[in-house]
Order: structure tokens, then C-alpha cells, then sequence
């Protein structure tokens, strides 16, 4: 019993140490965290639409990927409407 103050300031210590030391992350900025997003999207469809060699199937395919993009960009925070309607005009290019 004598040691439990001991052992509590210590582990106290260690525990504050730790956070002390601890690598700090940075957040990423708004233009970074966009243009991540985006060169996601583009991977993830090229990847999908890579599988398929028949025209038809391959088109049917990116209209329902890009619907699905839109879908879920809807709900993203970095996108506003027009930039989400940018970015989906940027992937039916593809």
C-alpha cells in the first residue's frame, strides 16, 4: 500500500511522457484533401472499367459508377454542388 502513490505518479509520468513524444499529424488542407478525392475517384474507375473489354458492357458499367460517385459525393463536405457536377463531368470524359 505504501507504494500506490509512488506507482500512480509514475505511470502518470510515463503516460504524459508518451503524449509528449508522440508524432503530431498534421491536418490536411482542403485543396489537399480534394484533389485525394478526386485522383480516388479516378483510379477507382479506371481500375473498374479496365476489367471490361466489350463497349456496351463498359459504358453501362461508368454510368452506373459514376452514378454511384455522385451519390456518394453528395454527402462529402470538401464538394459543394458545382464542384461535384465539375468532377463528374471530369470522369464521363474519361
Amino acid at each position: 500500500m505504501d507504494f500506490l502513490p509512488q506507482i500512480l505518479i509514475l505511470s502518470s509520468a510515463f503516460v504524459a511522457f508518451y503524449f509528449w513524444l508522440k508524432p503530431r499529424t498534421k491536418p490536411k488542407s482542403s485543396p489537399q484533401k480534394k484533389e485525394e478525392i478526386r485522383e480516388m475517384y479516378q483510379q477507382r474507375l479506371y481500375v473498374e472499367l479496365e476489367r471490361t473489354q466489350n463497349p456496351n458492357e463498359r459504358q453501362a458499367k461508368k454510368i452506373a459508377l459514376l452514378k454511384e460517385f455522385a451519390k456518394e459525393l453528395e454527402f462529402n463536405l470538401f464538394f459543394d454542388t458545382e464542384e461535384v457536377k465539375a468532377l463528374m463531368q471530369e470522369l464521363a470524359r474519361y
